[in-house]
């Protein structure tokens, strides 16, 4: 598969274009040479999400989807637990997106977790309490379509470089 470059006008419009069709789209970003790391981070305005972007290192992989994804909402309580246990199915993979940011010193992220168990969903929430969460079925994010888009950030020269995920 061969990737765009998170610079290329295409890839940037088909984002500014969706984020004015949507309330928000949803990144998954995944980070080279980096142990498996990555984020899932919600951007809701074009000018915070290019700022993003462009603070990646090289060969950063970044999955963009334009449906709305996890749609289950809010500070995690137990009434909010009951609900995502409601809404998703067991066996189904899922994913817990945090949607504030942790901080320790300098460093920020959003913490996520993920399993296809109801006893992994109620552990991963259980460990939230409190928190404000995105959850929902994981999203499809292996092949690009109409809805979900890739690009790879490239390095000094324009070179745009699959790395090590």
């Amino acid at each position: 598969m061969s990737y765009a470059s998170l610079t290329d006008e295409r890839f940037l419009a088909t984002l500014d274009e969706w984020l004015r069709s949507q309330r928000e789209i949803l990144l998954l970003i995944r980070y080279s040479y980096a142990a498996g790391s990555k984020d899932f981070e919600f951007f809701s305005s074009f000018e915070t999400l290019t700022k993003r972007l462009h603070s990646l290192a090289p060969r950063t992989c970044v999955t963009a989807f334009r449906e709305t994804q996890l749609p289950f909402r809010g500070v995690v309580d137990e009434n909010f637990i009951t609900a995502c246990l409601s809404g998703i199915s067991d066996g189904l993979e899922f994913l817990v997106a945090e949607t504030v940011p942790r901080k320790a010193g300098r460093a920020l992220w959003f913490h996520h977790g993920a399993g296809e168990s109801h006893a992994e969903l109620r552990e991963e929430l259980e460990g939230l309490q409190g928190h404000t969460v995105a959850v929902g079925l994981y999203p499809a994010w292996l092949e690009d379509t109409d809805d979900v888009i890739s690009a790879i950030m490239p390095d000094e020269g324009g070179a745009v470089t699959i790395g090590v995920y």
